[in-house]
């Protein structure tokens, strides 16, 4: 429980009003409690906020508190980022106290000060962990990894050896950081990549199987980064895969060996992005785009939901369709493919008049 004075210092917002309120966590104002603040970001929440039971809230410079019974405000400038800040203050709240559980094992002694680590975890030896970090139930964390300070990596998380881990890192449940990359070469003559090459399928039959070749390098992460539930990550063949500063990965993302990711990306669901790809920085993937490997996609680029990316993508490009081309180019492609069935009509009719 948080005073309404606590709340805004750790949002660092002004209020006003009675700043010894204790306050459980937020509430829409329709349902909100007379301990708990009322999320009231929009002038249509007046009426909720009079004929509800809250007496304290988070609410626009616009709105006039002293007309409404409450007994105390925060004031928020920007309401969505106000709701980012209000999520952190009271999830903070909640997490875990320090506690390393007595099933976990820990082989290595790199801990930092204040970690959790839940039950039936595993640490291997050689790995360090940062101060402030909780790691949930049935984690596995390599030999030699090292995850920087504040880390929240939720049950289930399998962290592969020697990667490298920025602070303030996020990991929802079930993800996979380290898998071997998927790549498999043909001991014979022939190889998939020639029939590939030749966009034939025509030497097919001489495959004689696949030989794995076996991943070798690493997965650096830098500061900032969170990844959703049933991520997969995979390092790199030789090199590192590279997830840089800032990005935010969404559920059921799987991103190959060699991947660069710049900063500040967005990943949303099911995306996938293929070995070697260059991905710039402030790219935003919509959900279940996939992208080919070997490519280059400059920054500040955003490519819709559903799309095939199949080359290189020059810096600030809106991205549409399958193949993926420039958002306007693909409309426009897709209002003739529209008008196709009318224009059909009018040959078949001015080939019957003839």
């Amino acid at each position: 429980m948080l005073t309404l004075r606590e709340i805004a210092d750790r949002m660092e917002a002004r209020y006003d009003g009675d700043g010894s309120i204790e306050l459980i966590g937020p509430a829409e104002p329709k349902k909100a409690d007379s301990n708990q603040l009322a999320l009231a970001l929009n002038e249509k929440y007046v009426d909720a906020l009079k004929s509800g039971n809250a007496i304290a809230a988070l609410i626009t410079e616009e709105i006039n508190w002293k007309n409404i019974p409450l007994k105390g405000v925060i004031f928020a400038p920007n309401p969505r980022y106000a709701l980012s800040k209000i999520s952190k203050v009271f999830h903070e709240d909640m997490l875990l106290d320090a506690c390393i559980h007595s099933s976990a094992i820990i082989e290595g002694n790199l801990l930092e000060s204040d970690i959790s680590i839940g039950p039936f975890s595993i640490v291997e030896k050689g790995a360090s962990i940062g101060a402030g970090s909780r790691i949930g139930a049935n984690c596995f964390i390599g030999e030699n990894v090292k995850i920087g300070k504040k880390a929240r990596i939720q049950n289930g998380v399998t962290i592969g050896k020697n990667i490298q881990i920025g602070d303030n890192f996020i990991s929802q449940s079930n993800s996979v950081i380290g898998s071997d990359g998927f790549s498999y070469v043909s001991p014979g003559e022939k190889d998939i990549l020639d029939a590939r090459k030749a966009g034939s399928t025509r030497d097919l039959h001489a495959i004689k199987g696949y030989e794995k070749i076996e991943s070798l390098g690493s997965i650096s992460i830098e500061d900032n980064v969170e990844i959703g539930a049933c991520v997969t990550i995979d390092r790199g063949t030789i090199d590192e895969t590279v997830i840089k500063e800032g990005t935010k990965i969404d559920n059921l993302v799987h991103i190959a060996h060699n991947v660069k990711l710049g900063k500040n990306c967005l990943i949303c669901g099911q995306v996938g992005i293929a070995g070697s790809t260059i991905i710039g920085d402030r790219v935003v993937m919509a959900g279940q785009v996939g992208v080919g490997d070997n490519l280059s996609i400059g920054s500040d680029v955003i490519i819709a939901g559903k799309s095939g990316v199949s080359s290189n993508v020059p810096a600030n490009r809106f991205m549409m369709g399958n193949p993926a081309m420039q958002m306007d180019k693909n409309i426009a492609a897709y209002k003739i493919f529209r008008r196709l069935p009318q224009l059909e009509k009018k040959i078949k009719a001015f080939l019957n008049k003839k």
